[in-house]
């Protein structure tokens, strides 16, 4: 299941910075039946130019014009302007880290006047006319609008409107509607807070749910904004409350639906939101049958960004997403299927793809993104509109389709050189030019002569992480000479490198040898950064060497890095021009400002920064979304068939040949371990039959084999695995479930059963797994299996051979890693080998293993 998660809270995370419409689109395939690619399919008809800007209302599962004309609605958030946060223009330091503390510090300091001042000079600035402008270059035609609650109640006088309360809304919708562009007011701060999360305004709070005064502000806030635009079109909908995640979903489904019902008194026009608890939109039954109308349900997918599948590809992750899985059922088509049963439109209200993607796969991510999602009938915002940091541009791509420029007139590619985290990548194992929050760039010193500058290597984590973080092979390199500057970046020691301690303490193994722990392409020792046994709360800390570069030359910053199963944890690098002081946080230099200290004009210079600084669009996502369309993902047929033999010169492998025009070859690829995809590794590509010799195999040693096709872009879903024969298992005994000699369209899964290790899951009907079995003497046995199941299911056959021995349904165990045992009768085996098969007649159930016992 794809994380429906929040995006990252930067006060969780101090000291580490983390984190169209075109109205006709190439679609994506539909999904369903993953076995083949297909190709494009037709453009969807454009909605007339003349009907404009209607009113919008459900129908059935879509979205529809005031004529019943479907329309295909994508764009964007317009994030940090009316709710800050603060990640997203590299603020937050001394306390200061949410909209709620910036307010009160600028109150404390300047008095109230002026703190409303401040705040409107930074709202004035962020969204000025160019960006509006530049949302309509994308192809947008819709925005979801985050807004703070106090941007339009008085927080000194409850249930009073501000006397600027429709500023900034009225303004946004006028620039819209010029525009050709839908809003959708979005309630992304709740007085009191409906999450902790600082991206509700004020972090730590999350008071709104245990508050009946709080609730009954949020129910007059909505009934004024309801009354204001009850008959504006370009209003696209209502959406009560953003991430409404504080409490259950019982309590969330009663909050908004009482918040639906506010909304009901004064305005039936405007579609209302339904967000989800985490993905969970059962919570809310059928709309219809609870009396709702105009409602659609809001999704926020950021598939491979918040730990899940932290070995895979980000291709692999979003070609699963949009493509449904193998077997065609999963990702979006899952969420096509709910929605059309309950009748009900959906938003993907965030999302995003492209983020350390690179910039030219992060453009086609973005537009197969829009693509899929229009072709489902999906409304699509990505989060978000802009992005700003101190050293600007998009590197490998950042959460912005917008960022600041890269200001050419100084020394540039100073500052952060690379990043990875917990957050961004879980599990990254890279060199630093593929790292995925920032890759280094080319490093050029102004003025002449020699000058002295810091590497600092930042690793840390928060009070609950856990981090464990390789380097190896770092270098600085004059372009012009090819002379290495940076000494010992190869460790084994630690000449060179001064420790420097920021906060807490960090354990520093400069002679690390473990092969598990050094990175891919590292070699020997390396240097790893672990926490020290008893040390608790936020630990932050770096190694420094001073480093002499020449002004007017280049250099080329490298070396490889590696996440062992870091918990909340960041890896950063820098190039500084001044010496870090122990103590103090190593941040990005001059965009951030300590505004308990920074002086007015400092603020005022900041704020008005955002709107003059030069900006960057995404030049992938711009040129995708202006574009015809992208193919990616029309993926090549996966192969079948697969055959496997074992002689002499190693295991031969065959399977039916592939016969798409477009087709370029097949990959093969090896694995130790069953169902490990992740891990395995590629014998063979770009072979142009559909036969393969490993003459690489070992005596002895069982090997797990799966092909892929491929075409100029695409790679195909990996064929049904096939394992060399193992050894049969003799019974009695306890068999894990993945331990499999022969599978079909089976996954594993990380098991939290005792013991750990996987499970097998993803079960559909006729998906089986098999084991190799023997007995020594015909015996009476007794199966148990070690099952879980959220939903129950029709379940499973066991069967012998050609004889079928046993079936059973499984039960509801409470959970997908709920696990009860379950016996079957006594069953006969006869002696000999045997293969013993579990297939499945239902679905949604899984399996950790199987112990044969004799009977009694």
């Amino acid at each position: 299941m794809t994380p429906i998660l929040p995006r990252r809270s930067v006060a969780a995370v101090q000291g580490a910075i983390p984190v169209l419409c075109l109205m006709a689109v190439l679609a994506l395939p539909a999904c369903g039946g993953g076995a083949s690619g297909g190709s494009p399919v037709t453009p969807e008809p454009s909605v007339p130019v003349e009907e404009g800007l209607t009113f919008l209302h459900a129908q059935g599962a879509q979205w529809v014009k005031a004529s019943g004309t479907p329309v295909a609605l994508k764009g964007t958030n317009l994030g940090n302007w009316l709710v800050q946060e603060f990640w997203m223009m590299e603020q937050g330091a001394a306390g200061v880290v949410d909209q709620c503390t910036l307010e009160a510090k600028l109150s404390e300091r300047f008095g109230r006047a002026e703190k409303e001042r401040l705040i409107a000079l930074f709202r004035d600035n962020w969204m000025k006319e160019r960006d509006w402008d530049q949302l309509k270059a994308f192809g947008f035609n819709l925005v979801r609008l985050p807004i703070l609650w106090s941007v339009i109640e008085d927080e000194a006088q409850p249930k009073t409107l501000r006397a600027d309360a429709w500023k900034y809304l009225d303004g946004a919708i006028a620039e819209a509607k010029k525009r050709g562009i839908y809003v959708i007011l979005d309630l992304h701060g709740a007085v009191g807070g409906q999450t902790p999360n600082d991206h509700t305004g004020c972090s730590g709070q999350n008071k709104y749910w245990s508050s009946s005064e709080y609730q009954d502000r949020t129910k007059w806030l909505w009934e004024q904004i309801a009354t204001r635009y009850k008959d504006e079109p370009v209003v696209a909908a209502y959406d009560p409350l953003n991430e409404p995640w504080g409490s259950t979903p019982e309590d969330m489904a009663a909050r908004v639906t009482e918040l639906y019902q506010s909304i009901r008194k004064v305005d039936s026009k405007h579609i209302v939101m339904l967000p989800s608890h985490y993905g969970n939109i059962e919570v809310y039954g059928d709309p219809a049958a609870k009396g709702m109308s105009n409602v659609a349900f809001e999704l926020h997918p950021y598939p491979g960004l918040f730990g899940d599948r932290p070995n895979d590809s980000v291709y692999d992750i979003h070609r699963d997403w949009l493509r449904c899985g193998p077997q065609g059922q999963g990702g979006i088509c899952e969420w096509s299927k709910k929605i059309t049963t309950l009748k009900t439109p959906l938003l993907m209200g965030e999302f995003q793809p492209w983020q350390g993607a690179g910039l030219e796969l992060g453009g086609k991510l973005g537009r197969a993104t829009y693509d899929s999602y229009a072709a489902k009938g999906f409304a699509a915002t990505s989060w978000s509109y802009k992005i700003v940091s101190a050293q600007g541009g998009h590197g490998r791509g950042t959460w912005g389709l917008v960022t600041n420029a890269v200001d050419s007139s100084k020394d540039s590619g100073l500052g952060l050189l690379a990043k990875a985290s917990s957050w961004d990548c879980a599990g990254w194992n890279s060199s630093l030019a593929k790292a995925c929050a920032r890759s280094p760039v080319s490093i050029k010193v102004g003025g002449s002569g020699a000058k002295t500058f810091y590497l600092v290597v930042k690793t840390g984590a928060t009070g609950n992480g856990r981090p464990d973080v390789s380097y190896d092979k770092l270098s600085l390199v004059n372009e012009a000479t090819q002379t290495e500057v940076l000494s010992n970046g190869g460790f084994g020691s630690s000449q060179g490198w001064t420790p420097l301690k920021i906060s807490g303490s960090l354990n520093l193994d400069f002679n690390a040898r473990d092969a598990g722990q050094t990175p891919t392409g590292g070699e020997g020792a390396v240097l790893r950064v672990t926490r020290p046994a008893g040390v608790s709360g936020d630990i932050n800390g770096a190694i420094v060497q001073a480093v002499t570069l020449q002004g007017g030359q280049s250099y080329r910053f490298s070396g490889v890095f590696k996440d062992n199963g870091s918990v909340e944890t960041w890896a950063e690098i820098y190039l500084l021009a001044q010496p870090p002081v122990e103590g103090k946080d190593v941040l990005e230099p001059s965009l951030k400002l300590d505004f308990n200290t920074a002086s007015l004009a400092e603020i005022e210079t900041l704020f008005k920064s955002f709107g003059s600084q030069a900006l960057e669009p995404h030049p992938g996502l711009l040129q995708q979304l202006k574009g015809a369309g992208t193919t990616l993902y029309t993926l090549p047929a996966r192969p079948t068939a697969l055959k496997l033999s074992t002689s002499g010169a190693g295991v031969s492998l065959s399977w039916a040949a592939n016969t798409e025009a477009d087709l370029s070859g097949y990959k093969v690829y090896r694995s130790t371990q069953p169902g490990d995809s992740a891990k395995a590794v590629l014998l063979a590509e770009g072979l142009k039959t559909p036969a393969y010799l490993d003459s690489t195999a070992q005596p002895g040693q069982r090997y797990f084999y799966t092909v892929t096709a491929t075409d100029h872009e695409d790679e195909s879903y990996r064929s049904d695995e096939l394992g060399t024969k193992s050894e049969a298992v003799a019974l009695p005994a306890r068999i894990e479930a993945e331990d499999y000699t022969a599978m079909s369209g089976i996954q594993l899964e990380d098991c939290n059963d005792v013991g750990g290790g996987k499970n097998v899951g993803h079960f559909e009907p006729d998906r089986f797994i098999e084991f190799k079995v023997s007995v020594a003497s015909a015996a009476n046995f007794v199966i148990d299996y070690r099952l879980a199941s959220a939903n129950g299911s029709s379940g499973f056959e066991v069967w012998l051979g050609e004889s079928k021995l046993d079936s059973l349904a499984v039960p509801n165990t409470g959970g997908w890693q709920t696990w009860k045992t379950y016996s079957s009768p006594a069953i006969r085996i006869p002696a000999g080998t045997h293969s013993l098969r579990i297939k499945s007649v239902g679905k949604e159930w899984n399996i950790n293993y199987i112990e044969v016992k004799a009977a009694n």
